[in-house]
């Protein structure tokens, strides 16, 4: 069996187990007609699965955390004024860092995401994509690629990020390697759409901040954009849980803008990565970062059939989120159908 084969076989067993977590904790009547041998297994087996998907990143041999000093660093705050403490701390590459991927839809805060973890640390952290804005604007390791080991996480957005009829299966669990650790960031998907839809119409450097006009939020583009975000926004979403093999750590974008520092130093726990204080009270006193947009909380451009596809996704993703036991997203209540 070739390696594609065996790695398409395990994703199969994580859904074969899902599913069967579905069957003991909803479909008792079946049950009775199991023998108490195959309901140890199925129980050992859920165990197994859930205490590897709730375990934090074991970092390999040799990674150490610590930062390289002879290679290019970035003052995160070094616009504070002079002689304050923050001023003083760089983030930089590491050594060997173990792989640990960010996985969400575009717009669903990952960059803000980003840039707290770096200002929490010290180390860059990596992306697919190579977005020169970004690097620009401080983020060293955008250009530093996936597996080079020198950054403390990889984002990616699957094939969403794509927008192409990318949903052949085999495609999709390809595409994100599920060995890795994984942070699987969530947003409801109808702001990270509004917010997407935003960047897919503006050019220069200001896309990840400008606003356009509203009425670009009518007419079939619109409608067919929101049909396709949907659908890609479930699948990433379940794809992680249904296939993700190595520990993963759920976080609502909801969750991070309402306690930021909570959740940061949450992920920090998953990463194994010490919380040092001094620059957690930076981060704390320069919250927002570059790249926030100040968006209105109350534009609702949506169709009732796209609410109800809203609900209807976050509805079943819930449904995995609960059966493996992590906290449930909250969908915005203008967005309800």
């Amino acid at each position: 069996m070739g390696r594609r084969e065996r790695q398409f076989s395990w994703g199969v067993m994580v859904i074969m187990l899902a599913v069967g977590a579905c069957i003991m904790f909803f479909e008792s009547s079946l049950q009775l007609h199991s023998s108490p041998e195959k309901r140890d297994i199925h129980n050992r087996e859920l165990e197994l699965l859930m205490d590897t998907l709730h375990s934090r990143v074991d970092r390999f041999p040799g990674d150490t955390l610590e930062v390289d000093e002879t290679k290019p660093s970035w003052r995160p705050w070094r616009g504070d004024p002079q002689g304050s403490v923050c001023l003083n701390y760089k983030n930089r590459f590491g050594r060997g860092l173990t792989p640990v991927l960010l996985v969400s839809i575009p717009c669903s805060g990952s960059t803000w995401l980003r840039y707290l973890l770096e200002g929490a640390t010290g180390f860059f952290t990596g992306s697919l994509y190579n977005d020169t804005l970004l690097y620009d604007a401080g983020f060293l390791g955008e250009k530093d690629g996936m597996h080079g080991g020198r950054t403390l996480v990889q984002r990616t957005h699957g094939t969403s990020f794509y927008l192409t009829d990318m949903h052949d299966l085999q495609d999709r669990y390809e595409h994100v390697d599920p060995d890795l650790p994984t942070i699987l960031l969530l947003r409801d998907p109808a702001r990270a759409i509004i917010s997407y839809w935003k960047m897919f119409n503006l050019e220069g450097s200001n896309k990840h901040v400008e606003e356009i006009p509203e009425s670009r939020f009518e007419g079939e583009d619109f409608r067919s954009f929101v049909a396709e975000m949907t659908l890609l926004w479930e699948e990433l979403a379940t794809d992680r849980l249904l296939w993700c093999r190595g520990p993963l750590h759920v976080i609502h974008y909801g969750d991070l803008v309402q306690d930021p520092m909570r959740e940061l130093r949450q992920v920090l726990r998953f990463l194994r990565v010490p919380e040092d204080e001094g620059r957690l009270a930076c981060v704390a006193s320069h919250m927002r970062g570059s790249f926030k947009r100040n968006s209105s909380t109350h534009f609702d451009p949506f169709i009732m059939d796209e609410k109800l596809r809203f609900t209807n996704a976050v509805g079943r993703v819930n449904r995995l989120l609960r059966l493996l036991d992590y906290p449930l997203l909250s969908q915005d209540a203008g967005f309800s159908s």
